[in-house]
């Protein structure tokens, strides 16, 4: 028996992700949550009064059997609801996108052109299909496969062109599964350790499944603009792996893996906060031309000479002024964050001399 608390513990841990609709039972509106995150989080918000439904429903309770009993007695096929009419649109026109800019657009270029067209075709006809069933049959609602496809079908004059309006496709498909949409009575919560671990390599299969169909879309058909040129995804991360920035970082990770192997794994976090410079001391004395054992005179003296040479007066263009003047800026700010590093040290410093435990005299240092 599912319990109330549980549920609205996993609606606030997990709901748009729908953790709380698969503790219930409802895989498919779960995996819709999945896919759409909680229905952009409106549908995650509508379940904090709509659990107590579900959980009745999942629980197969006497008062909310006799309700259905008699709305089905009141109506022949389960009403119009805009609310689902609106979830089959979306979600179809998501899947019916996702199937057909899955396959690498050099693939299909490399397809005869009938086969290439039969494939852009049938992959958002297929996919818009799945999305609008999906939907269709949450709850104790049912739909056949058939309606949704033949519904989408309607629309394959429009799919012929170059740039199919797959929103038309997922239109005439969730007008022909509202019309053919039934009472589904053969439903039984499921119950059991074996049901729910099948249910749960099932529910992993099929978000892996639609993870990998995204991996595949931004991989090979999402492109970033570089100098007027066009380059995808895939090329781009292979091209950062051969890249400086990727051989730095190598190095970096390499030097802190032997410092870490040398000194012992207890210090490797110091070592690592100093590589990462979370206080941008490090960047500062890089910027200013300095040791980082700098004395405080030898700072006071290179920001000196520093601001007088990025001065923006010294600068004659508009171009040229506004890269001094960014410049000019770059070198105050590591001035200042020098200076408040200093400040900070040697009031930490006053009161450790001033404590009652420390008998031995510190120096300020930098």
């Amino acid at each position: 028996m599912a319990n109330i608390v549980v549920a609205y513990i996993f609606w606030l841990l997990g709901g748009p992700f729908g953790l709380h609709h698969f503790y219930l039972g409802r895989d498919k509106h779960a995996f819709v949550w999945y896919i759409s995150f909680g229905g952009l989080l409106l549908g995650w918000f509508r379940d904090l009064w709509r659990l107590p439904e579900y959980l009745y429903q999942a629980n197969n309770d006497p008062a909310f059997l006799r309700e259905f009993e008699d709305r089905r007695h009141r109506h022949k096929k389960p009403p119009f609801s805009v609310t689902r009419f609106a979830g089959q649109f979306c979600i179809g026109i998501l899947l019916g996108y996702l199937f057909r800019l899955a396959i690498p657009e050099g693939t299909l270029g490399m397809l005869h052109p009938f086969i290439r067209k039969t494939i852009g075709v049938l992959l958002p006809l297929f996919g818009t299909t799945v999305g609008v069933k999906l939907v269709a049959n949450i709850g104790t609602q049912l739909c056949h496969f058939k309606w949704c496809f033949l519904g989408a079908a309607i629309s394959i004059p429009w799919l012929l062109s170059d740039q199919p309006p797959i929103a038309g496709t997922a239109l005439f498909a969730s007008i022909s599964a509202s019309c053919k949409t039934e009472w589904d009575t053969s439903k039984v919560p499921p119950r059991g350790a074996c049901k729910c671990v099948k249910r749960a390599l099932v529910f992993g299969l099929c978000c892996s499944l639609y993870l990998s169909l995204w991996c595949s879309v931004i991989a090979f058909n999402v492109q970033i603009d570089y100098n007027g040129e066009k380059i995808s995804i895939s090329e781009a991360v292979g091209n950062f792996f051969k890249s400086p920035a990727w051989k730095d970082f190598r190095k970096s990770v390499g030097l802190l893996y032997e410092f870490c192997q040398q000194h012992g794994w207890e210090h490797c976090y110091n070592e690592f906060l100093k590589q990462v410079d979370p206080s941008g001391e490090r960047n500062a004395y890089e910027l200013l031309e300095l040791d980082n054992g700098a004395s405080e005179e030898e700072i006071r003296s290179q920001c000196r000479k520093a601001l007088r040479k990025w001065h923006p007066d010294k600068a004659r263009s508009e171009e040229e002024k506004k890269i001094v003047a960014e410049k000019f800026m770059e070198v105050q700010q590591a001035c200042e964050l020098l200076d408040k590093m200093r400040k900070r040290r040697n009031e930490r410093n006053l009161k450790s001399d001033t404590s009652p435990k420390d008998k031995q005299p510190k120096h300020t240092e930098f």
